[in-house]
């Protein structure tokens, strides 16, 4: 049985990261968040890279996958700490590019957590899924929306600014 690893929500402005695993041959799977706070005030920490790992190692509970069953995990920065980590506790980590049935129930599922936040309807959330429009839609109300943003990004302020009309 092959195990596949990925997340959602990395490079997205608005919600934390949800990764999500899942047992190919069978499609049971896990998912679980890395909250936004994680991405604002405490973002300097990395404390996040820790909170993947934890993650992962919930979902090896939970799904009771056996150390002999490849996990094929995405090449993402966010899995840094646990590809490493894995390998070392005698898991067969292989680093891959998840696409298909894995990668969709991610992205699936961070919809749902931008929902869970109160970003948005689900259909909204799918629509206006760019960096772009997600930008537009904070600056629509950046004081009250602010809130739902990776604030720790060092490009923020910029950003911010730029639908200020406070180009740099």
């Amino acid at each position: 049985m092959v195990v596949e690893v990925d997340d959602s929500g990395w490079g997205d402005l608005l919600g934390g990261v949800v990764i999500v695993m899942r047992r190919v041959e069978t499609d049971e799977f896990f998912s679980e968040e890395i909250p936004i706070e994680l991405y604002q005030a405490e973002f300097k920490y990395k404390i996040y890279l820790r909170k993947a790992l934890e993650i992962i190692l919930n979902g090896i509970d939970q799904l009771k996958i056996k150390k002999m069953e490849p996990i094929h995990i995405c090449t993402g920065y966010v899995f840094t700490d646990a590809r490493e980590t894995l390998k070392d506790l005698g898991y067969e980590v292989v680093e891959s590019k998840i696409v298909g049935r894995t990668q969709e129930l991610a992205e699936a599922e961070f919809a749902k957590s931008l929902v869970r936040l109160g970003v948005a309807e689900y259909h909204e959330i799918r629509e206006m899924r760019s960096f772009n429009k997600f930008l537009e839609w904070i600056h629509m109300d950046l004081d009250n929306r602010e809130r739902y943003v990776k604030t720790g990004w060092k490009s923020w302020m910029r950003l911010r600014n730029r639908g200020q009309g406070n180009e740099e």
